[in-house]
């Protein structure tokens, strides 16, 4: 037997309407602390940042990787750079709570973007089972600084110097399409062509470096403020029977996304891929990463020259 609210939320991802009351923003932030303090509303990084524009927003998921995530907050200025047309740049680091100690990094991160940047660290750990409240925490903050674009990032991805120049090509392929909202930035040999999640054959696109997919997944990947727009800057809540009935699945984030876009927005996929994953055995789902890695670090050896 299947919750009514189990119900409720099938109809929300398909339908992507909402029937049921949203959780509260005043829900979310108290999930998190800044600088060892209780959020009990809005950081104040954000509030700053939201009276100015913003070009670009960097959302970092990490947990448990304080030296990756290192290494990634040291790529980011040199791809900033390299991408050319970024003038206003804030970052989003969200830490879910972990054993390792991640204080030289946010040290790290103060030092590169100043008062451009909001770090997050959970209170207790909100895992694959509460991960669609960190994706709505990052939601809040693009609603926040309505970004023209926003990157999304995983602390286990690795990627060249020229990740967000080649991703922003990527995005300009795609101008003369007026229902483009993704660009997934990872992809494998063994991608499904019927389609994840969804039931769409992909059109193979070699000119312009892209498949046209309508799935995606939360490794990587470029979006416009339409997305967010379009998915009323919330989640839908996962119920925790999902993983009651088999504990193996995932978050249930990529898949709820994909489904609520299908039919409503164009999400394509780079291909070659611009990041790299598979190097790092997953903290969130082990268990099926053993079934299927997600490994595409046959790239590496083709002339991918990672920095992170």
């Amino acid at each position: 037997m299947f919750h009514p609210a189990e119900l409720v939320q099938w109809y929300e991802t398909r339908s992507n309407l909402r029937i049921s009351r949203p959780p509260a923003p005043s829900a979310f932030w108290p999930l998190f602390m800044t600088r060892g303090a209780p959020l009990t509303g809005v950081p104040e990084s954000l509030e700053s940042a939201a009276s100015g524009p913003t070009d670009l927003l960097i959302v970092l998921t990490t947990y448990d990787r304080a030296r990756l995530c290192e290494r990634k907050l040291e790529s980011l200025p040199e791809l900033i750079r390299r991408a050319g047309r970024l003038e206003h740049v804030h970052l989003l680091v969200l830490c879910d709570a972990s054993s390792d100690d991640y204080g030289p990094a946010r040290m790290l991160a103060q030092r590169l973007f100043g008062s451009a940047v909001t770090w997050l660290d959970a209170h207790t750990h909100l895992g694959k089972a509460n991960y669609w409240k960190t994706y709505q925490t990052a939601f809040l903050a693009a609603k926040r600084l309505q970004p023209i674009h926003t990157l999304f990032l995983q602390d286990d991805v690795q990627y060249e110097a020229d990740l967000l120049r080649d991703a922003y090509a990527l995005w300009d392929n795609t101008e003369s399409d007026p229902n483009r909202r993704l660009i997934y930035l990872f992809s494998t040999d063994d991608d499904e062509a019927q389609g994840r999640w969804i039931r769409f054959v992909r059109d193979e696109l070699p000119a312009l470096g892209l498949r046209l997919t309508q799935w995606f997944d939360l490794q990587s990947y470029l979006v416009d403020r339409a997305f967010f727009e379009q998915l009323d800057y919330r989640m839908v809540p996962v119920h925790p029977n999902r993983w009651r009935r088999k504990a193996q699945l995932s978050s249930g984030v990529g898949a709820q996304l994909t489904r609520r876009l299908f039919g409503r927005a164009n999400l394509y996929q780079a291909w070659p891929a611009l990041v790299v994953h598979g190097a790092h055995q997953s903290k969130m789902n082990p268990g099926a990463r053993a079934v299927r890695s997600l490994d595409n670090l046959a790239l590496l050896h083709t002339g991918f020259d990672a920095i992170c």
